[in-house]
């Protein structure tokens, strides 16, 4: 039984956040989970950042560097594919953007990691402070908690369709094992989180936002072009619907295909009430997913779903050889 966490940062912006990652990372290990790995995932991260980084955790924590032209997804899922290589699978691999710090409930993280061991759960989120996004997917003011809303007597089960942000999530051995890989690797800016709901349902699970666990987001810090410290658009820039070099589809095309409709997928569902506002532009592409594709648990009735996700959202080899990745690992 174990967790792996990837605490995740690019340095391509030039500034020296390491005061930053060590605090956050310190959050991290202060917590009581005893079987956890933490893996420090530094994109293009500079030397003297790095210096900082390794002579305050030393062998506390293990460290994967790369260089190349690779997205937050690719990054992630390139550490976890290093770490099961070196030291085996786990129960979870959690994704922590660097601008998260845990909470000081030291029990916090044995909370979420407790959950793993319901097969139902497939992926398992904290509930966020700040930028959870909820405003777009539940459409209720953004001054509102999601627990005022739907109560908190019990986690919050993501109905399909719906998500929240990425910055902290636990997903599920199972979705790795399905999938080769954890996060759909075809983006490199924003929409990763509108196939989440998807994700978990096609492999007969859910996506759940623990009632119990809160962890703070600092997404203050300035900077052009991104949000929080490190941003999740620097390699490629921000853009809805901005993809990796060589997928060979674009996601207006994906979602128009009648298979993705025939699997039950759905896409960026939360965009017609706010065009119908004026809030998104009129061409944003979405596709509101099918209800009876799914049984009443809310899992996929076939593998139609999964097999469509693997086949269009997961980069092929020949787009991206993870085997290929420049990295130092130890």
């Amino acid at each position: 039984m174990s967790l792996t966490i990837v605490y995740n940062t690019c340095g391509l912006s030039g500034r020296d956040n390491s005061d930053f990652y060590i605090k956050n990372i310190r959050s991290i290990l202060n917590q009581d989970l005893e079987n956890k790995r933490v893996v420090f995932s530094g994109h293009h991260i500079p030397p003297k950042v790095f210096e900082k980084v390794i002579n305050e955790f030393g062998r506390e924590i293990t460290y994967c560097l790369t260089k190349g032209r690779l997205a937050v997804n690719q990054s992630f899922n390139h550490s976890i594919l290093k770490s099961v290589e070196n030291y085996g699978e786990s129960d979870g691999y959690m994704y922590v953007a660097s601008d998260v710090t845990f909470s000081e409930d030291s029990k916090a993280l044995s909370k979420l990691y407790e959950r793993t061991k319901n097969p139902e759960n497939g992926i398992i989120s904290p509930e966020i402070d700040k930028d959870n996004g909820y405003y777009w997917w539940f459409n209720f003011d953004q001054t509102e908690n999601l627990w005022d809303v739907f109560g908190r007597d019990k986690d919050f089960v993501v109905p399909l369709g719906a998500t929240a942000n990425m910055h902290c999530k636990i997903f599920s051995n199972k979705i790795f094992k399905e999938y080769g890989r954890v996060l759909p690797d075809v983006f490199v800016s924003y929409c990763t989180e509108t196939i989440f709901s998807f994700l978990a349902a096609s492999v007969q699970q859910r996506f759940i936002i623990a009632n119990d666990v809160t962890f703070q987001h600092a997404n203050h810090v300035p900077g052009p072009g991104h949000h929080g410290l490190d941003g999740q658009t620097l390699s490629y820039g921000a853009a809805w619907d901005r993809l990796f070099p060589g997928t060979p589809r674009t996601i207006s095309e994906i979602i128009s295909d009648p298979k993705a409709s025939a699997s039950g997928l759905g896409y960026e569902e939360w965009a017609p009430p706010f065009i119908e506002k004026g809030e998104c532009p009129a061409d944003k592409p979405h596709l509101m997913h099918d209800p009876d594709k799914f049984d009443e648990s809310g899992y996929s009735l076939n593998n139609d779903l999964r097999d469509f996700i693997k086949e269009n959202f997961f980069l092929k080899q020949n787009v991206l050889d993870y085997n290929k990745i420049e990295n130092i690992f130890f």
